[in-house]
């Protein structure tokens, strides 16, 4: 039987992967945090918020890997370098890893050309931490957590001494489990460097600073015990032995729930593929019934295509949104998610039963697919329609290299596919029929959105600018602007990041409108 901290792993893992920090590291912070709240005598419920703050504390992480990749180049390996050597609480530290990574391979001029240009890049930074913080609320929402645990997210990368992030917020002001949650991260990585030892030293230094002081205090008069689950073999299971308050069994509902929080974690890292996941999880499951495929494995099948790009967070936005032909060695990335796709998922139990068919979703009955390379005949009927349904809907969708294809057009393309032996033809036409048989649903109202907002909407998630969305709308620019406005106060949002998570929410996102 799971328990909602099985739902939370699963969150915690996907953005350790997509942050480029070493596997299991939530898992670990979680552990430590779970330590420092009962060795600081916090009440049950306290100790529980810090544990899920501290597995959920990135699930925002993919909200701001546009913006990042163009400040940092690859922002999964720039963040992955960060891990224990730089903390935007202490900017000595960020000063001097933006100069060490501003001066590789480019000589003394151009790493002062590049440090320059970082610096006057940082203060966009700013603004996607807001969008993390957003997009961390509207994931945790969908999970149904307690109110409790959401207000403590909000302050989950806030600093006590008033350098975090968004609010600013110092010292007591802080929730006490972010603080905890906070002191965990920072701490936990000092201890994969440096043991016990180098947690202490990093405590002494960071006390009063970024972390609360009573808590570094607690910490150095229990640091060897508190950190002998960070040598665990198995931070899972460790996890799953931990006393926790008000952690209820996963049912269907919710694991279905974070099947489709998953996808939309992974789409919002390309502006090109948000909505992509749950439309195809819709496409194939209309499709599926076509073929009449038997209740239990369609539900099976929706929930494998509502993760099957979730292994896309590990590649660099950078690499998903280039509008021109990838080199070999991105393509090598590329290809390689599909990997990524199946491994998460089969280390984590809730989702180990999807990871087979998810990680076929880019195999081809020719060969030439990925990431096996699999045979006709290890491709059975589930993973043929999910291969045949993405296939079509990206076809629908924009590209960065291609416009959004017609349904004529998609449908010739598809037939192509088929004739050359790459896609199934029974199950080609099965998601054809599916696409056919429901026409374009006119948007319904949400939140209040009138139709104009709703358009706006879902431009705003295809990441385009205020002067952008006023040239597709044929409108002025402040009367753009005025529209953005009024989205983001009735979506509860202030970024375009958010608006995206909330336009996937409700199905209104633009890959699910095709």
């Amino acid at each position: 039987m799971f328990r909602r901290r099985d739902a939370l792993v699963a969150l915690g893992r996907a953005s350790d992967l997509g942050m480029g920090m070493p596997d299991d590291r939530s898992l670990r912070c979680a552990l430590l945090a779970h330590g420092v709240a009962v060795a600081a005598g916090h009440s049950p419920r306290e100790v529980r918020d810090a544990v899920y703050v501290s597995l959920l504390r990135f699930a925002g992480c993919t909200a701001d890997a546009r913006t990042a990749a163009r400040v940092m180049g690859d922002e999964v390996a720039t963040r992955g370098e960060m891990y224990g050597r730089a903390s935007f609480a202490e900017p000595r530290e960020m000063l001097a890893f933006v100069w060490r990574h501003a001066g590789q391979g480019r000589g003394f001029a151009g790493q002062v050309a590049t440090f320059a240009r970082a610096l006057a890049r940082m203060p966009e930074l700013y603004q996607t931490a807001v969008a993390h913080c957003e997009v961390n609320d509207l994931v945790v929402e969908r999970l149904g957590v307690a109110p409790s645990t959401r207000a403590a997210l909000a302050d989950a990368f806030e600093c006590w001494n008033g350098m975090g992030v968004p609010r600013r917020l110092r010292g007591d002001a802080i929730a006490l489990p972010a603080r905890v949650a906070v002191l965990a991260d920072d701490l936990e990585a000092a201890h994969h460097y440096g043991g016990v030892d180098g947690a202490l030293d990093r405590a002494r230094f960071a006390s009063g600073r970024a972390l609360d002081p009573a808590l570094c205090d607690t910490f150095r008069r229990h640091a060897a015990t508190l950190c002998a689950p960070l040598d665990a073999s198995s931070p899972a299971e460790a996890l799953s032995r931990l006393a926790l308050d008000d952690d209820p069994t996963l049912d269907d509902a919710t694991v279905e729930a974070l099947a489709a929080v998953l996808g939309d974690f992974a789409d919002l890292k390309c502006r090109y593929t948000v909505g992509h996941s749950s439309a195809v999880a819709e496409l194939v499951t209309r499709a599926a019934a076509l073929a009449s495929v038997p209740a239990s494995e369609r539900a099976t099948l929706r929930r494998a295509a509502f993760v099957h790009d979730l292994g896309r967070v590990a590649v660099t936005a950078s690499i998903w949104e280039h509008p021109g032909p990838l080199s070999d060695a991105q393509r090598e990335r590329v290809r390689m998610h599909a990997l990524h796709t199946e491994r998460l998922l089969a280390r984590t139990p809730v989702l180990a039963p999807l990871s087979d068919l998810a990680g076929a979703a880019h195999e081809r009955l020719a060969g030439g697919g990925y990431h096996r390379g699999l045979p006709p005949l290890a491709l059975g009927r589930a993973a043929r329609l999910l291969a045949a349904a993405d296939v079509y809907q990206a076809l629908r969708s924009e590209r960065p290299h291609r416009p959004a294809r017609d349904a004529e057009r998609a449908r010739s393309a598809m037939r192509d596919e088929v004739r050359e032996g790459r896609l199934d033809a029974d199950a080609a036409e099965a998601v054809l029929a599916a696409a056919g048989e429901t026409p374009a649903a006119r948007p319904r109202a949400v939140a209040g959105l009138t139709e104009r907002e709703l358009e706006v909407l879902s431009l705003l998630a295809r990441g385009m600018s205020n002067r952008a969305i006023a040239d597709a709308l044929g409108v002025a620019p402040k009367t753009a602007g005025n529209h953005v406005q009024a989205v983001f106060r009735k979506a509860g949002v202030t970024t375009r990041s958010g608006a995206a998570m909330f336009a996937m929410r409700h199905g209104l996102a633009p890959g699910e409108r095709s």
